[in-house]
């Protein structure tokens, strides 16, 4: 139940930011999401890294030097810029690649992540 607090907190965060936060707060965090608009993804400073695919709700976490979390929740994230198949969105030691088959996130300071697609999700 943690984690999920977490992500509606990732999510609160990221939407604030989305909608005019405060310059301070704003950059802080980030906002992306694949080509087709499925899956999207979040970056909140001192907190993670988290991605929503829209089609069923599904959620992973990565949380700053911790693990990854996973798991459905209806309230998603808000659009944010596209990341083509192929790009990499990088911010502190957080990673995001966009590819045909899902969004893949790691860290490369706890070698930790996950993967998410419409099919499902795999952490490592």
């Amino acid at each position: 139940m943690r984690s999920l607090g977490l992500v509606v907190a990732l999510a609160g965060v990221a939407a604030a930011s989305a909608f005019g936060a405060s310059s301070a707060s704003a950059a802080q965090t980030d906002l992306w999401q694949s080509p087709t608009g499925n899956i999207r993804c979040a970056y909140v400073n001192q907190t993670g890294v988290g991605c929503y695919t829209r089609n069923n709700g599904r959620w992973a976490m990565l949380r700053s030097f911790a693990g990854v979390s996973i798991g459905y929740n209806r309230r998603g994230l808000p659009a944010g810029r596209v990341l083509r198949y192929g790009s990499t969105w990088k911010k502190s030691t957080f990673r995001c690649t966009s590819r045909r088959d899902g969004m893949r996130c790691w860290s490369t300071y706890t070698g930790r992540g996950f993967h998410l697609s419409r099919q499902g999700a795999r952490r490592w």
